[in-house]
């Protein structure tokens, strides 16, 4: 009897084994999604095939992986607007990981939902967190930018990125492999390296550009191996190194270049190095063989323009509507940039790029009436992301090194003198990344968290006194005080969003252009700098006056 009961224990394990790890596989099993609408969380692993509509931004989270099959065309549906953004959509993992990997003959495409597409249709693909991602044989078009990763180890082989409107491929903090890829016509950068991104590996690619104005790689406080690259067609620098970058450039060819690029194709600012050695520029005895690819540059359709161009279809630049309007622009020749502030009858700001009187940015003063723009010059600011003053100093915060600088100008500073930085100190969490928007109320300072849900209030020493916690979390690469209230960009549908010192929303405007990059009061009007076409040499410091802010 007894040993009947064991063997009848024994068999009901078994079967108990057997009934847990079906339920566990069948949990497990990953969803088959084919010809369909595809919107919001991914909740389980799925597996994409055919056609794949994406009506709303598609979010991978962590422990969750997409695999993309070959040949499957993923669009998004487009947007062109400006008061409805929330309508732009793309591809999002935050800790997920996604699988696309095409063959040569059945490429993964990435693209607009329109008959007509442009550049800016749709957001991009973004990973953050995501370690094991791959992109192989994939073609990404018409985004805002191709693939962003930030935090992440994303490889992208055999692909072609093409018609961003911004950077084809973009990082941060990454360790990325760039390999065997054909970049073309992205709006700013076929690839931007900024802010510690570690040995990254761009090799045996094919970066062209038929007309105007861009940069094929462009680096901040990042390394780089490049390597077996051609890059044909460039008018401007093709590599620029800043911000303390390091880069071996070697065996690259280098065709049918213009203007700057011919002078100078790669370009390395003071504090960066670079390893340049054996590359082909059409002038010497070397000859390199440019790559060939075992794919073809499909398109089902052209752009007829580069983004930038003059005859670029995208909106840029906003009509005056019920919430605002602007009543002027300044600035020209000054680019876009990240701080500004109001103070003592002027605007102030810094350079962008790369100063003309010291070995840091510029610090500029603009009247606001006259125009009039005075340079003086710095020797530490790097990467200046928010602007503040508190009666007294100036406090810039630097997105590269993580830092806050306190700085005043004496009181007889003449144009060319330099700041007199008086103190600095480190960010919170700077180990989580810099940050960009500041402002002071006079008495404290408030910079943003990187993940953007919090503002750190700060004293003027960089204590952290308390944080304020915002109830729509937000991007708000920007941020000013202004009678009492918070005035950040994003946070809110409309885009400038008016927020109370306890981070509750209580009123919003539409921006007057894209990319609001800097925010600043002057006791009636606000002041921001819009990035427009980055590379444009238009007036980008915009004066605007609120009409209506309020919520609906």
């Amino acid at each position: 009897m007894k040993k009947l009961n064991l063997l009848i224990i024994i068999f009901l394990v078994l079967i108990s084994i057997i009934i847990f790890s079906f339920g566990f596989i069948k949990r497990q099993t990953p969803s088959l999604v084919s010809n369909t609408k595809r919107e919001g969380l991914i909740k389980k692993d799925e597996i994409w095939s055919g056609e794949i509509l994406i009506t709303n931004s598609v979010i991978v989270p962590e422990k969750v992986t997409l695999t993309i099959e070959p040949g499957t065309i993923v669009k998004f549906k487009h947007y062109r607007g400006y008061k409805e953004l929330w309508k732009k959509v793309g591809l999002i993992v935050e800790g997920g990981t996604i699988k696309a990997i095409g063959t040569p003959e059945k490429q993964i495409w990435f693209t607009s939902d329109a008959r007509e597409p442009i550049n800016g249709d749709w957001l991009g693909i973004t990973l953050k967190n995501s370690k094991d991602s791959e992109f192989d044989y994939v073609i990404v078009e018409f985004g805002e930018v191709g693939i962003a990763q930030f935090d992440s180890s994303v490889s992208v082989k055999n692909s072609i990125i093409r018609w961003a409107n911004s950077e084809g491929l973009y990082a941060e903090r990454s360790k990325p492999v760039f390999i065997n890829n054909t970049l073309y016509e992205n709006g700013y950068h076929e690839i931007a390296l900024e802010q510690y991104n570690e040995n990254v590996q761009i090799k045996n690619n094919i970066f062209r550009n038929k007309k105007g104005l861009r940069w094929a790689i462009h680096h901040e406080k990042s390394s780089s191996i490049i390597e077996g690259n051609l890059f044909s067609g460039y008018n401007h620098h093709v590599i620029t190194a800043g911000m303390d970058s390091k880069i071996v450039v070697k065996n690259n060819k280098f065709e049918n270049l213009s203007g700057l690029a011919s002078e100078n194709p790669i370009l390395v600012y003071d504090g960066s190095v670079a390893e340049i050695s054996n590359n082909d520029f059409e002038n010497d005895n070397i000859t390199i063989e440019a790559p060939v690819f075992d794919y073809q540059d499909k398109k089902n359709y052209e752009l007829s323009y580069a983004p930038g161009d003059k005859e670029d279809k995208y909106l840029y630049i906003y009509p005056d509507d019920e919430t605002r309007r602007t009543v002027k622009r300044i600035g020209k020749g000054l680019g876009f940039g990240w701080a500004l502030v109001y103070a003592n009858n002027y605007l102030w700001r810094f350079s962008i790029g790369r100063g003309e009187i010291g070995k840091g940015q510029d610090f500029i003063r603009i009247d606001p009436k006259t125009e009039e723009v005075v340079r003086f010059g710095s020797t530490e600011i790097m990467n200046p992301r928010g602007l503040a003053y508190d009666g007294e100093f100036f406090y810039v915060n630097d997105f590269s090194l993580l830092k806050i600088f306190k700085f005043r100008l004496k009181p007889d500073a003449q144009p060319g003198d330099f700041i007199e930085i008086v103190d600095s100190f480190d960010i919170p969490e700077k180990e989580l990344g810099g940050t960009m928007a500041l402002t002071s109320d006079r008495t404290f300072l408030y910079l943003k968290s990187r993940d953007g849900k919090r503002l750190y209030k700060l004293n003027k020493e960089g204590k952290l006194i308390s944080e304020i916690v915002f109830e729509n979390p937000t991007a708000m690469q920007c941020l000013t005080f202004a009678d009492g209230y918070f005035w950040t960009c994003g946070g809110c549908k409309k885009g400038l969003c008016k927020f109370t010192k306890k981070g509750k929303l209580v009123g919003e405007i539409y921006p007057p252009a894209k990319d609001t990059w800097a925010l600043a009061f002057d006791g009636k009007y606000l002041w921001s700098i819009q990035r427009t076409c980055e590379t444009w040499d238009d007036p980008k410091i915009y004066q605007i006056e609120i009409l209506n802010d309020s919520i609906k």
